[in-house]
């Protein structure tokens, strides 16, 4: 407790003169302070938002809305000229007397104080057009302090910036419920129309709003109720002040508000929403996109559909475009099957996601080796097993997908049925690096140039596109060679294309793809490659069944469907032909009479200018001979056609006496003349799996046309610096080498040799299969007959 005497000087102190100045001295201080603080925190900017930006499909149908400020939709910029009907039911509503103020209206506050005190709660606010403004842009609680700073922010705006310039900011501001702000954008999404022709009754209706937005939805019965009785009394007050005609009234109160449907954000269009938005120009708010809605549905039930069979199959998720040609422009976008399945990750868009191709990049091998003129459409390509050496010293022995061979096929065959070995010689001839450079001018991204990045296997996937990208290069092959830039908005330029190859070698190309008897007998008629117009359709399956791809396209469309799981899961044997090409199937059929239906459908893929038709042995690709039994009509280029007359069906004299080749001094006698298959080399073990009868490659010992003094043997398999892998899991009968040798004279018998120790000894073909060891081991064949010996081959097995 304080003692009586402290308390006495204590309160002397406070009474004296000195102390009475330092307190009104710090009083003073404290209210400047506060003052300067207050005026500080005045804004007398108008502070823009950015706005929300509407996507339209092609015909004008709502697909999206991104937001604008605050996650908010709307802030659209006004017109230059104010309509009258909006001007003067917003300050009937808000501000009568706006343009008689200074910002604040002092009639208006005392009104209301006296409101306020005689019902002990708040009735009105007065806050003026200018004080909302100011509480729009920096929202506070609802204190009489916040009025008083929203009156002083007021005062500020108006004096700096106007009466009209305020005005239109509150315009572009005020809340029109739905979380839709500024009464341009509410104009468009209550009626779809500009505010410029609006009625007197939605003008009316408009202006309601801002005052209890979440009580006057227009899209619930007792919003509307409430907002139409609202828009019924500002009517009513601005014709009995005179600022509206009887007939105006009458006009109003008769009829119809004409409200729109509230707008849906089709879910088969999210996708497509987002990927377009990030494109978007800045100097609009409302876009029309290229996209045709009914186009995209039928896409999105067609993948879906389609997905949904696979589904026992381990299949996840599917992606698809739909391009309208020649223009590039987008006609259908999924990025998925769902984009809320977040089981199978809906939300990635496949459509932007790097996968591996599988065969889908043949065709850009086979048009650049049309392009360089070493090849055609006719040129005989070996179907047979082969061993390529790697750039890191192995050995690489690709397969086709089916296991098996076809011997020799013609270049246009061996794209139809999609081979991958002659696919992969043809690409060694071509050269890696130079497809590899005109895929990346054809606009795929994150190319790897190191040398061993892709090798050979490129021509199976090993290079990973997105399906925008190989839609995007399949457009060159479409368009007679020029890359069609994709588009994704209508009032935008089409942008320049590209020539990515020549105009010969792509429309050779699209023929080929289009031509259903090039696909058997890998694809069997009646499938989904199978079309009743001209379709150009390739499929892609990546290693391991993890992708499935079908790309097709006609004179009017280019469609694309991928098939797969986001986590790179094998599938169970889910391919291109059997997964994706049924979807792109059905929505080729479906949409195709829907665009540009005016115009006849193409049967047949136009040929290059001059192109000549020229009938071929089916076989070899070139000239028919007396003994070719079966022909086909191709077509070259001028100039390029064959000049040689088949060499596979000859007739070929036999040496009775042992069945091989006779050669000149051969007694009449003893040689026979028969039409036979005559294959080069490459294709004997072929030949010999298929059981085939072939005329033999040696010649009978008993009358040689080669000096038969002269003994040579060549190792033709393995190859040198061959590379092998050793598993020890694997019976040692199915883990061997194949060892093959050319031998002259042909009878002589051959030993093999490995690391000195013989391992075989053969006849005609000279060939054997040696059971592999880890390490390095040296290889030689010598003529049993005699000491020739073959020079070494060097073999490396790791284990």
């Amino acid at each position: 407790m304080t003692s009586p005497s402290l308390r006495s000087r204590l309160a002397g102190w406070l009474r004296s003169r000195r102390t009475r100045r330092v307190a009104v001295a710090l009083g003073l201080a404290l209210t400047v302070a506060a003052l300067v603080d207050f005026f500080r925190s005045l804004d007398p900017t108008l502070q823009p938002r950015k706005p929300s930006k509407v996507l339209l499909d092609r015909r004008s149908r709502f697909l999206g809305e991104l937001p604008g400020t605050h996650e908010a939709y709307g802030f659209w910029p006004l017109p230059t000229t104010l309509p009258e009907k909006v001007v003067v039911t917003t300050l009937e509503t808000e501000d009568r007397g706006f343009y008689e103020h200074d910002g604040i209206a002092w009639g208006s506050v005392a009104r209301a104080a006296w409101q306020n005190l005689r019902n002990l709660r708040v009735i009105s606010g007065a806050s003026t057009i200018a004080m909302q403004v100011a509480r729009l842009q920096h929202p506070r609680a609802r204190t009489p302090a916040a009025k008083l700073h929203e009156a002083a922010e007021g005062m500020l705006l108006i004096r700096r910036h106007g009466h009209d310039a305020v005005l239109r900011h509150y315009l572009t501001l005020a809340p029109y419920g739905a979380r839709t702000h500024g009464v341009v954008r509410a104009a468009r999404l209550y009626f779809d129309k500009p505010i410029e022709d609006l009625s007197w009754l939605q003008a009316a209706y408009l202006a309601a709003l801002p005052q209890q937005p979440s009580r006057m939805s227009p899209w619930t019965s007792e919003g509307h109720a409430r907002a139409m009785a609202r828009a019924r009394r500002i009517l009513t007050q601005l014709h009995g002040r005179g600022l509206i005609t009887d007939d105006d009234l009458h006009v109003a109160f008769t009829s119809q508000l004409a409200l729109a449907r509230h707008p849906s954000r089709p879910k088969e269009a999210m996708h497509a929403v987002l990927a377009f938005a990030r494109q978007l120009p800045a100097d609009a708010v409302v876009h029309q996109t290229t996209l045709d809605l009914d186009v995209q549905r039928v896409t999105h039930r067609a993948l879906v559909d389609n997905l949904e069979r696979l589904r026992a199959s381990g299949a996840g998720n599917t992606a698809g475009l739909v391009v309208d040609l020649p223009t590039g422009e987008i006609l259908a976008y999924v990025g998925s099957a769902d984009y809320f399945d977040a089981e199978h990750r809906g939300g990635i868009d496949y459509l932007t996601t790097r996968r591996s191709p599988g065969s889908s990049l043949k065709p850009f091998i086979y048009a650049m080796a049309l392009e360089q003129g070493g090849h055609t459409t006719a040129t005989e390509l070996p179907d047979t097993p082969v061993e390529f050496a790697t750039a890191n010293g192995g050995l690489y022995v690709p397969e086709n997908i089916t296991h098996t061979f076809l011997g020799p096929m013609l270049l246009r065959q061996a794209l139809g049925n999609s081979r991958n070995i002659p696919a992969l010689r043809v690409l060694a001839e071509v050269g890696v690096g130079r497809v590899v450079q005109r895929l990346e001018r054809g606009g795929v991204k994150q190319v790897n140039y190191d040398p061993d990045a892709y090798g050979l296997t490129l021509a199976m996937g090993s290079l990973h596109v997105t399906p925008l990208e190989l839609a995007q290069l399949y457009t060159a092959l479409a368009n007679r060679g020029v890359m069609v830039p994709l588009r994704r908005f209508i009032d935008r330029p089409a942008g320049a294309g590209l020539r990515l190859f020549n105009e010969d070698a792509a429309m050779l190309t699209a023929h080929m793809l289009a031509d259903p008897e090039a696909r058997r007998p890998a694809f069997p008629p009646g499938g989904p490659l199978d079309f009743d117009t001209a379709v150009a359709i390739k499929t892609g399956t990546s290693q391991g069944y993890r992708d499935a791809w079908a790309t097709a396209f006609s004179d009017r469309l280019l469609v694309m469907s991928w098939v797969g799981n986001h986590d790179w899961r094998r599938m169970n044997l889910v391919s291109g032909a059997t997964a994706a090409a049924p979807a792109v199937h059905e929505i080729v059929e479906r949409v195709t009479p829907e665009v540009r239906p005016w115009l006849p459908t193409a049967m047949t893929f136009p040929l290059p200018a001059g192109a000549v038709r020229v009938d071929v042995c089916a076989l070899s690709g070139r000239l028919p001979g007396p003994t070719c039994a079966h022909l086909k009509t191709e077509h070259f280029v001028r100039g390029t056609e064959p000049q040689q007359p088949c060499p596979f069906h000859a007739e070929v004299a036999l040496d009775t006496r042992t069945g091989l080749r006779a050669g000149p001094s051969c007694p009449k006698e003893h040689v026979t003349t028969r039409p036979m298959l005559a294959l080069p080399e490459v294709y004997a073990p072929w030949a010999r799996k298929q059981r085939l009868s072939i005329a033999p490659t040696a010649e009978s010992p008993l009358c040689p046309t080669s000096d038969p003094a002269v003994r040579t043997v060549r190792i033709r398999e393995p190859a040198p610096a061959s590379r092998y892998l050793f598993d020890p899991d694997t019976p040692r009968e199915l883990s061997t080498v194949r060892l093959a040798a050319a031998v002259q004279p042909a009878t002589e018998e051959v030993v093999w040799l490995v690391d000195g120790a013989p391992v075989a000894r053969v006849g005609y073909p000279h060939e054997a299969r040696w059971p592999i060891a880890p390490g390095v081991h040296v290889i030689r064949a010598v003529l049993a007959g005699g000491r020739e010996v073959s020079a070494p081959v060097r073999i490396v097995v790791d284990d």
